[in-house]
């Protein structure tokens, strides 16, 4: 797929990731739609940096509520034609014991369902050209590499994970779906860990150091713009998962 002139929703862009691959797909000269939930100030910098070489639009949705959801996708149809690339970046983790049903609840909502709700939606647009889904998973949400502090994290990413290839099966080749499993990453996630807690983790890489969003991003381009790709869980762990979970 050829990434200029296409239109790309990148979810949870405020920050993190989700800048860098928004960033990342203006730079192929993709029009971008930055979402972001809470952090308008981070989602103007983030269209900021878009427009630098590019140009885009940003909307708030809490993708929690599918009704909000609905009527995020009736705003940005209101000023762009079909969008092109969906990329489903936006949510958060959260720790939670076996037994706690809030955060099985609040994850179940927070990691899965809003990144079906989207595609769905996003799949309703209609189109006769090549589209592409890309979700970030985790991971976590790998085999043998959750984490049982974030169970339920790690577990609906990994339904996530699944979705990603069994929905393949049936909406290609019209939409292809992929996804990006990164691992320890520089975010604004690890901003109050500690000095030793950071050093531990860059240990549990091969690389002696965390991945980079730009890293990721790159990723998600290469996802983007390569049409032989289909149904596919990319991890960027720098090698956690050969060399074990800290």
């Amino acid at each position: 797929m050829e990434l200029k002139g296409k239109v790309a929703l990148v979810t949870g862009a405020s920050s993190g990731i989700g800048k860098a691959i928004a960033v990342a797909l203006a730079q192929k000269r993709a029009y971008v739609v930055v979402h972001y939930g809470r952090n308008k100030a981070g989602a103007q910098d983030t269209l900021k940096e878009v427009e630098k070489v590019s140009s885009g639009e940003i909307h708030s949705a809490d993708l929690m509520n599918h009704d909000d959801i609905r009527l995020l996708f009736d705003e940005i149809r209101k000023t762009t034609r079909a969008i092109d690339i969906l990329v489903n970046n936006a949510g958060d983790a959260r720790p939670g014991e076996i037994n706690d049903d809030g955060v099985w609840e609040y994850e179940y909502k927070n990691i899965l369902l809003s990144a079906i709700h989207m595609s769905y939606e996003f799949l309703s647009m209609p189109s006769s050209h090549l589209r592409k889904i890309i979700n970030t998973t985790s991971l976590y949400g790998n085999l043998h590499t959750g984490n049982p502090q974030y169970l339920q994290y790690s577990t609906f990413k990994a339904a996530l994970a699944n979705v990603t290839t069994t929905l393949s099966k049936s909406i290609a080749p019209k939409v292809i779906v992929n996804a990006v499993a990164p691992g320890y990453t520089e975010t604004p996630a690890w901003a109050n860990a500690s000095k030793e807690t950071i050093e531990a983790y860059a240990r549990a890489t091969l690389i002696g150091r965390f991945v980079t969003p730009e890293e990721v991003a790159h990723a998600v381009v290469f996802i983007a713009e390569n049409d032989a790709l289909v149904g596919q869980v990319l991890t960027l762990d720098g090698g956690t998962s050969l060399k074990g979970m800290p």
